[in-house]
């Protein structure tokens, strides 16, 4: 993809914290995968799988680790973390283009709102009654905006988007189109076969540098608020129940389901249509493999995987208790077989008396 100006490798380096291999006044035009990059654009590299790969690149400068800095003729940037710098290097190429302030004919505010002079509202976006919305905000078109919301500086939301009355937002975050902030949780208490609605009184409350996925819904508390804090990451689709709360810089994978009031860790990756129930703690740090089921507190860092096919509820506690008991079982079966394997051997050895 060619880029909107050319930029020297020396200036782009000195942005990605690298140190220039060859021409530092080479100048960089565009960016391209390693295969197919050429003269003029800049690869990452990282798998040592694809070494051949780099070895053979026609891309004018490589983006990739001391270790493999050998390996590359032309150009290059060698940096400690290349994905981290591919990061970093596609926001300096292709930055994200600024909004211009302005409010569409076709907005509707209602009374008593607080809109800074900097903010940006597209056709059809809803304002309702005492919403405060920072400066260089940007509503896309349709996002609707319940009453007394609150969303920081510099936060993006795509069109589509509804946050519901009382949320609050901090700034730079990034709300993809369809997303659902604030809709109520699923509380109910059951009478007599039919179930009675829990009141959702409760907030969202979002920190800074949030990312959320397309049609994502975060649900609000029932008394408390549910709580994403600082850096958090949701992908598309994911489903955030009632009261839960998520630590800082964690990452939750697409179709991901969390259950309400259940309290996740900081820097935790959660992979791809995990299943966690609810009223469960995981600790900070903790990885979950992709389509994992969690039904228990995860109390210490580390990496975590396991679902079964479901059973009738009895059995599937039968199978859980065998399930602990396996690990004993297979050492008294390996102790068993070398007794065994000893013994065939002494039955079998010759007779030395008189």
């Amino acid at each position: 993809m060619r880029a909107a100006s050319a930029h020297r490798l020396q200036d782009l380096a000195q942005h990605i914290a690298g140190e220039v291999r060859g021409d530092a006044e080479y100048l960089i035009t565009g960016m391209a995968p390693l295969d197919t990059a050429e003269a003029g654009d800049i690869a990452f590299f990282q798998a040592s799988s694809l070494r051949s790969c780099l070895q053979s690149s026609q891309a004018g400068a490589v983006i990739l680790s001391s270790e493999f800095a050998d390996d590359f003729s032309g150009h290059c940037i060698v940096v400690k973390n290349p994905y981290a710098a591919f990061a970093k290097t596609m926001q300096y190429l292709f930055p994200v283009a600024r909004s211009e302030p302005g409010i569409h004919h076709s907005a509707q505010l209602d009374r008593n709102v607080q809109i800074h002079p900097e903010v940006r509202m597209d056709a059809f976006v809803k304002v309702e009654a005492g919403a405060q919305i920072a400066a260089r905000v940007w509503l896309e078109a349709g996002v609707f905006v319940g009453a007394d919301v609150q969303i920081g500086a510099g936060t993006h939301v795509y069109p589509g988007a509804k946050i519901y009355s009382g949320c609050r937002i901090g700034e730079r975050c990034v709300v993809h189109a369809g997303a659902v902030i604030g809709a109520d949780g699923f509380g109910f208490a059951e009478e007599n076969g039919k179930y009675l609605k829990i009141p959702q009184i409760g907030g969202v409350l979002i920190g800074n540098d949030v990312e959320i996925g397309a049609n994502t819904c975060i649900d609000r508390g029932v008394l408390t608020d549910t709580i994403l804090a600082d850096g958090v990451k949701i992908d598309n689709l994911v489903q955030i129940g009632h009261n839960v709360q998520i630590g800082a810089h964690t990452v939750i994978a697409g179709q991901t389901g969390i259950a309400g009031s259940t309290r996740i860790g900081s820097h935790c990756r959660i992979g791809g249509q995990v299943g966690i129930t609810g009223h469960v703690e995981i600790a900070d740090n903790c990885v979950i493999a992709g389509q994992s089921a969690i039904t228990h507190s995860l109390r210490s860092p580390g990496v975590y995987s396991g679902v079964v096919p479901a059973h009738e509820i009895t059995r599937w506690r039968r199978i859980v208790a065998r399930f602990d008991g396996l690990d004993t079982l297979f050492r008294r079966v390996k102790n068993l077989e070398k007794k065994s394997a000893h013994q065939a051997s002494t039955d079998g050895e010759p007779f030395h008396g008189e």
